[in-house]
């Protein structure tokens, strides 16, 4: 086994040692001991728990609000960076182990996925809810045909029911009209 396989398997073992309960932990602490003796290697020669800072690319305000509770859910620490650069986009950084940049990438990418799935279905509960589609009185209407439902149609209609309905009506009506026309976009 090369070294570098051999401290990544060490690092895992180790992390599950750290985070696993009962007989899961004891068995990872035992086969980490076991490893290190059989390789003859110094517990403290494993440099991969050096901290230093990482950064990770995202696109959206939504993305970095997660990105951060992600740095904060596997580091303990709510402190993070910013930076905007034209060739890597915007990031989001941390101080955290090499091990735990790689935590951090496999759970952003796994909840990003996630939470997008989400936002899809609820944003279809929102149009679902708000009735943002042709009536017959549209220039271009053509009746929609049944489809099948699907479950992401099952989960919009679950989150449409609690869903506040918005009203452009109510919000013209409120608005003082004397005032300028850009009062309206805000």
């Amino acid at each position: 086994m090369d070294d570098n396989k051999l401290e990544a398997k060490l690092l895992k073992i180790k992390a599950l040692a750290e985070r696993g309960e009962g007989g899961e932990k004891e068995a990872a602490i035992k086969m980490y001991h076991k490893l290190l003796k059989k390789y003859d290697i110094d517990e403290k020669a494993l440099q991969k728990d050096k901290l230093s800072k990482h950064w990770f690319t995202y696109e959206t305000d939504i993305e970095e609000n997660l990105l951060v509770q992600i740095f904060y859910m596997v580091t303990g620490d709510p402190e993070y960076f910013r930076r905007t650069s034209r060739t890597r986009g915007t990031q989001c950084g941390c101080i955290c182990t090499d091990f735990e940049k790689t935590e951090i990438r496999f759970y952003f990418e796994f909840y990003k996925d996630a939470l997008n799935q989400e936002l899809e279905a609820f944003l279809m509960a929102f149009k679902l809810k708000n009735h943002l589609f042709p009536d017959e009185s549209a220039r271009c209407f053509v009746p929609e045909e049944e489809e099948e439902i699907s479950e992401m149609l099952l989960k919009a209609q679950k989150f449409a029911e609690d869903i506040d309905k918005s009203n452009p009506v109510r919000r013209i009506a409120s608005a003082d009209l004397s005032a300028d026309p850009d009062a309206l976009e805000s």
